[in-house]
């Protein structure tokens, strides 16, 4: 095996986005072709290989960010990208599940610019085909002999379990003020973090890192989790739907849990009062929207989301501090976090 380049230089060319694409991609391909006929397809187009006709198109599976997170962390413990490259495949796998079902279960009919799955083979399948992807991961990861096999199979389990948990807790917990905000971080630690968390630790697993670097990469995933999402809710209420992919405030519309809004409705204001009438109303006209918004803006809520997730964007790289990485890999997982949180390019 040659030497790992570990200098800044070397490690930038690893890590490109085409170089994790080339490493990834892959094995994403090749294990849903292997799917039944009718799910492939439609995992096919989600991961956008193949348009609705079945017809390539040249493009494919989004930015691949959970991929490129586990490829740095995997340099930061010694590891090349073939060494966790079936597991980064399989956590985007598991992550593209994710999205297929969010999308039907949030009736939301864009995903990255173009119609969701299930709006172009039906929410049936488009079930099926979320379903057949979380097995897929998971047989994945099951099937690599690598070390660190039981371990890293169990850390892929348990953020499954813990992404179910959170999106149903995201449809049956109704928000409110004050004690929303904590119930809305639980959920945001399952839903999100969870998953990013399995792409900083596996690599750690991979190479049999003690306890306490796995902690520290955990405590780094569980904060950008939160930070990310965070930015997240304000880019769906004042985000421009050209950098999104997806129509501009559709939590709110939704009354989905967002963190702007709670905090605005957390406010003792007679503009938090007249949200709360909206909030708890039933209206969804584009004008209702916007008034919502506005109101949240004005009552601190886009403030005040905005500055926590820059904390929790600063406790995570404070994490990756204590996780005894190489400062390379350090330097290139600071510069993903911030491009993850603040989308910059």
């Amino acid at each position: 095996m040659s030497t790992l380049d570990t200098s800044s230089t070397g490690l930038q060319a690893l890590l490109s986005p085409r170089t994790v694409r080339s490493t990834v991609l892959p094995v994403v391909r090749q294990q849903v072709s292997a799917l039944e006929p009718t799910l492939a397809r439609i995992c096919s187009y989600h991961l956008g290989f193949i348009d609705e006709h079945g017809d390539p198109t040249g493009a494919g599976s989004g930015k691949l960010t959970r991929a490129a997170l586990m490829t740095a962390a995997a340099e930061g413990v010694g590891l090349r990208p073939e060494d966790v490259q079936s597991q980064a495949a399989a956590l985007e796998l598991l992550h593209n599940s994710t999205l297929i079902h969010d999308d039907i279960i949030d009736a939301d009919e864009l995903r990255r610019g173009r119609p969701a799955a299930w709006k172009v083979f039906g929410a049936s399948l488009a079930i099926l085909a979320g379903d057949a992807l979380q097995a897929l991961s998971l047989q994945v990861v099951v099937d690599d002999p690598g070390p660190g096999r039981a371990e890293i199979s169990s850390a892929f389990a348990e953020a499954l379990r813990l992404v179910l948990a959170g999106q149903s807790r995201e449809l049956t917990v109704r928000l409110g003020p004050g004690a929303g905000i904590a119930e809305y971080d639980r959920i945001v630690e399952e839903k999100t973090s969870a998953l990013l968390e399995c792409a900083l630790v596996t690599p750690a697993l991979r190479a049999g890192k003690p306890e306490h670097v796995l902690a520290a990469l955990r405590g780094a995933g569980r904060h950008l989790g939160l930070a990310f999402q965070i930015s997240n809710d304000v880019e769906d209420i004042w985000g421009d739907p050209a950098v999104t992919g997806k129509p501009v405030r559709g939590d709110i519309g939704r009354r989905n849990p967002s963190f702007p809004v709670l905090a605005a409705l957390s406010a003792d204001s007679p503009v938090s009062e007249r949200l709360r009438e909206l909030w708890h109303g039933d209206g969804t006209a584009a004008a209702h929207l916007q008034e919502m918004a506005d109101l949240t803006e004005e009552a601190g809520g886009r403030h005040t989301a905005e500055k926590l997730s820059r904390g929790h964007l600063g406790s995570a790289l404070e994490h990756l501090g204590r996780a005894e990485l190489s400062p390379a890999a350090s330097a290139e997982l600071t510069a993903l976090f911030d491009r993850i949180v603040n989308r910059t390019a």
